[in-house]
């Protein structure tokens, strides 16, 4: 052990509970200072550290023989005059509702709340802020922590909240410790992981020209609990990015997270060539759905010709098209002040901002002729202001569509197969439907049906889902589904032949094994070499023919992992099999 070890150093073996480091009084002596009874000398591996603990706030403190004990005898003041200004921290003992908190939240009083509005509303408008950060964990953590020093104080303190906030090169010095700390709780819980799934993603950076690689981490724990975690934002510094690169950087990375691919874990990335063939290999690639949406509605706007076919949305493109002019001109132009709505472009990486383009634009079409030149006059009269309305009411599922599958804070991968149903049925062409609009209905529903393709976890998942198990929006496809569930609950049941029976007191089902000790019996016959060999009739356990009787209904709120967890022990395979589905991602959108 480092015989002079670091205050970081320290702290970390305290939280660890190290049995090397040892809180050690000083010897008693005449010329001892009284403040060595409200502290410890730190000890590690009977090495005296520079550092002394205090006893009632564990604030550690450098400690150095030649300068005395003067911070020790400040610290105790100030330490001391927090313990004892408050009733609930007097005598040392703390009091009923310090151990158990109320249910029932306590009445604030409406001019405190004004008070607290008032604040917010003046902290983001002084310090230019968005609103919204006042809605963010990090803000709502800070703002607890104050609120339970203030507890400390009395009502007749004066304490000035400078006193409490640190300066910015504190936290800034801080930041690093912390990123420590909070990697090696994720490397622990990363050791302890035989399931999850990997989302990636990469970019350029248009300005600079610097690709980079974003990777995730999605797991479900044993308590049914669905935890998300952003791994980084790495610099890819490859030469190119190909596939085997590609491969390479992901894979050096993740180990440095303890993390290794290997045919049982996911990797859900976009669709492009180079991602599918980087991962065809040691993981199970997963496709990114929001992905196929948004290049399909892509080529229906953009694209003249796809896979060697004509697209034949000419009406709509040239819509588009105009639109697009115009919206760049006025948002150079700096004309759209005049507008009871900002105009928008939309992103290249993602189409789906281009319904909020086209939608915005319909809203304040008739006050463009103020804002536009004359050049773009005819461009305006271009556009089929009802062939413009009706693209804007049919692109509103699909918005709503990218929106659900992007939730990162609950499962999505059993909306694929339902969602991409209900697109392909919103594309049916209607008999009063325009004619651009059933080109681009035909165009879209076709490709969907050809492109976006589900995989068998995506079956599986929409079967393990008590309101979807019976596919009424997708009839076709449950006799798959069921297929590959039995195919997995096969491959994870340990016994080779289960027999299911049922108790016939109590109507539960139970599993026994049965083994066909039979030997194969060499024939001197050329055809009877060739016939079958007897093999043994596996019988599953009734948990699919249960659950699929089961008449549990959920809502669209309520949480498909609580029901799992509830039933755990009624379905134990099934129960694993939906941890590690519900851990993958609908798309990979929680990297960008």
């Amino acid at each position: 052990m480092n015989p002079s070890l670091t205050k970081n150093d320290i702290l970390r073996l305290i939280k660890q509970r190290d049995k090397s480091i040892v809180f050690r009084k000083p010897k008693k002596s005449s010329k001892s200072s009284p403040v060595w009874e409200h502290f410890c000398i730190i000890v590690v591996n009977d090495i005296e550290q520079a550092f002394v603990c205090c006893d009632h706030c564990k604030e550690l403190l450098v400690y150095r023989q030649r300068d005395g004990t003067t911070s020790m005898t400040k610290h105790k003041r100030s330490c001391h005059a927090s313990l004892t200004s408050s009733s609930s921290c007097s005598d040392g003992q703390l009091t009923v509702t310090e151990y158990f908190t109320s249910s029932k939240s306590p009445n604030v009083s409406k001019r405190i709340k004004d008070k607290i509005k008032l604040a917010c509303t003046e902290f983001t408008a002084l310090d230019c802020r968005p609103f919204e950060l006042v809605t963010g964990e990090g803000f709502l953590k800070m703002a607890q922590s104050i609120f339970d020093a203030g507890r400390c104080f009395s009502h007749l303190s004066n304490i000035n909240v400078k006193e409490l906030i640190p300066s910015p090169i504190t936290i800034s010095r801080n930041i690093d410790h912390l990123y420590e700390e909070k990697k090696v709780d994720l490397l622990n819980l990363c050791s302890r992981m035989r399931s999850y799934c990997i989302i990636c993603d990469f970019w350029t950076e248009k300005f600079t020209g610097l690709s980079y690689c974003g990777l995730a981490l999605r797991h479900v724990t044993k308590d049914f609990k669905l935890l998300n975690y952003i791994l980084g934002c790495f610099l890819f510094d490859s030469e190119s990015q190909s596939a085997s690169n590609i491969r390479a950087f992901v894979d050096s990375q993740l180990l440095s997270f303890g993390l290794v691919l290997n045919s049982n874990i996911f990797v859900v990335t976009d669709n492009e060539n180079k991602m599918r063939a980087a991962f065809k290999e040691q993981c199970i690639r997963v496709g990114c759905s929001i992905h196929f949406v948004n290049k399909q509605l892509e080529h229906s706007f953009t694209s003249l010709e796809i896979d060697k076919q004509p697209v034949n949305c000419d009406k709509a493109q040239c819509l588009f098209g105009h639109t697009k002019r115009i919206v760049t001109h006025v948002r150079r132009s700096h004309r759209q002040i005049k507008l009871k709505r900002k105009l928008q472009l939309y992103s290249n990486t993602r189409f789906n901002c281009a319904f909020y383009m086209l939608g915005v634009f319909f809203d304040v079409y008739d006050e463009l002729p103020g804002v536009i030149n004359k050049n773009l006059i005819d461009s305006l009269a271009s556009i089929d202001k009802d062939l413009l309305e009706e693209l804007c009411v049919f692109l509103k599922l699909f918005d709503q569509a990218i929106i659900q599958l992007s939730d990162e804070d609950k499962p999505t991968i059993h909306q694929v197969i339902p969602i991409r149903q209900l697109l392909i049925n919103h594309c049916e062409v209607k008999y009063d439907d325009s004619d651009g609009l059933k080109a681009i209905k035909y165009f879209l529903g076709e490709r969907i049906k050809s492109i976006w393709i589900p995989q068998d976890q995506h079956y599986m998942s929409t079967l393990l889902h008590p309101s979807l198990k019976h596919f009424h929006i997708a009839p076709h496809e449950q006799s798959k589904a069921i297929k590959l569930v039995k195919q997995e609950l096969l491959k994870r049941t340990s016994i080779p032949v289960v027999v299911a029976a049922t108790d016939s007191k109590t109507g539960t089902s139970t599993t026994s094994s049965t083994f066909n000790t039979s030997t194969p019996v060499t024939s001197n016959d050329l055809l009877g070499r060739c016939f079958d060999q007897p093999q043994p009739v596996v019988k599953l356990a009734n948990e699919l023919d249960d659950y699929m009787v089961l008449e549990t209904q959920l809502h669209e709120t309520d949480d498909v992992l609580l029901f799992w967890k509830e039933n755990a022990k009624t379905f134990p395979v099934l129960s694993s099999i939906v941890r590690d589905l519900f851990a993958i991602p609908a798309s990979n959108t929680s990297v960008e």
